[in-house]
């Protein structure tokens, strides 16, 4: 299952890359996020893929309706994360794909066709980036982290303002980088993405690549939850900090 994700992914990676830095229509959906004729190709051709492989398996995606939502094995599917970046012509996106067994991420990929880079992950045997295993930083104090934080607007949803100026006060550095942010939690180069809003096509990749990189996952409140439409990345040991600082200021 691992290799069917992580060619699908690639391929639905490299559909959306020939794409890129074209000038392509954008609308946007109910909930003001945009989308494009390349998400919806991708997105069909990795559901495709999928759906020969393992015609019985559910799939959930960003674009489309799901399929077999009762099923025990469930795709999650999300063709171009960071579709506002992707249209600019910014290399900040990647394509992203689950596996849940009973609700859990067994197995994630993350593909960055701009950088031909793909990280992925099974349940406790680690996380690999283009097939060499890599990990999160070992920065354990939060006041020498670099954050990366996804936009003002998002935490205000949540009444989390203050909370975000504190969590920037309190970080070495905090910067928005965006889709790429997970790129750079799993090669060790910054300490924690802490993102704003999202669904569980944005969160279910990266949170099992991320603990199987020796990094931690979990909501605004600390829970592994991948439907609270918020979500923590950390290399796991400022975790509680910033989780401390989100919940108390």
């Amino acid at each position: 299952m691992i290799n069917v994700a992580i060619d699908a992914a690639k391929q639905g990676g490299q559909l959306a890359l020939s794409y890129f830095l074209k000038q392509l229509k954008v609308n946007f959906k109910p909930d003001n996020s945009p989308v494009t004729i390349a998400d919806k190709k991708a997105e069909k051709l990795i559901r495709g893929i999928i759906s020969r492989k393992f015609p019985d398996h559910g799939i959930i995606g960003e674009e489309f309706p799901a399929i077999n939502p009762k099923a025990k094995y469930q795709w999650i599917i999300d063709p171009i994360d960071g579709t506002r970046d992707f249209a600019r012509g910014i290399q900040f996106w990647c394509t992203l794909i689950a596996l849940l067994e009973n609700g859990k991420p067994i197995l994630g990929v993350t593909y960055f066709p701009y950088s031909n880079e793909v990280f992925s992950a099974q349940k406790g045997k680690g996380a690999y980036l283009n097939g060499k295993r890599t990990y999160v930083s070992k920065i354990n104090n939060l006041k020498y982290s670099y954050l990366s934080i996804s936009s003002a607007y998002h935490f205000a949803t949540h009444s989390k303002l203050k909370n975000l100026v504190k969590l920037g006060e309190s970080a070495g550095a905090a910067r928005y980088i965006s889709s790429f942010s997970f790129n750079y939690l799993w090669k060790g180069k910054i300490e924690g993405y802490v993102v704003g809003r999202g669904g569980i096509w944005d969160f279910a990749a990266p949170s099992i690549i991320t603990e199987e990189a020796g990094g931690k996952f979990s909501d605004f409140n600390g829970k592994n939850s991948l439907d609270s439409n918020c979500a923590v990345f950390t290399n796991g040991k400022i975790h509680a900090g910033v989780i401390n600082i989100l919940k108390n200021s």
